[in-house]
């Protein structure tokens, strides 16, 4: 049996822009705070689809600057001394654009939406994780953090 549990960590950041006279700000939540992936017979489901996140978010006093939210793994999935690779996680994200598909890294933040200019009043997409299921995965429940962040220059 295979338990993964994915923690979020959401941040929402203030910008200052040195030539200007007001900052940027910028707001993200997610929804809900984590994720699972049920237990699943790799044979009968070949990847495995955690429930709908909502990405709420709102960029103001951004001009015509662009703006990017990312997400980026603390590390692989773990259990104990056995981990799954998190490059076998993947995402959908809707609506596109901005938002777009792709899959989790622990490198290297990862693109989940971007734009130019403001966003306001606060706009939101969905965000759907699933994991690549497979016999080789060792018995147990693995855990990763994930960050999401939004970001103007």
């Amino acid at each position: 049996m295979i338990r993964v549990r994915v923690a979020i960590l959401s941040v929402a950041v203030q910008v200052g822009i040195s030539a200007a006279a007001t900052a940027q700000t910028v707001n993200l939540t997610i929804t809900p705070g984590s994720f699972s992936f049920a237990s699943a017979d790799p044979d009968v489901t070949p990847s495995i689809t955690a429930g709908v996140l909502t990405v709420t978010y709102r960029v103001r006093q951004n001009g015509k600057n662009n703006w990017r939210i990312t997400v980026l793994a603390s590390g692989d999935l773990v259990a104990g001394a056995a981990t799954i690779l998190i490059s076998n996680v993947t995402w959908t994200a809707t609506p596109a654009p901005p938002f777009q598909n792709g899959t989790l890294s622990r490198t290297v933040a990862q693109t989940v939406a971007s734009g130019t200019g403001n966003v306001n009043p606060a706009q939101t997409g969905s965000v759907i994780f699933a994991l690549a299921n497979s016999w080789n995965y060792s018995v147990g429940t693995y855990t990763v953090t994930v960050a999401f962040t939004l970001t103007a220059p």
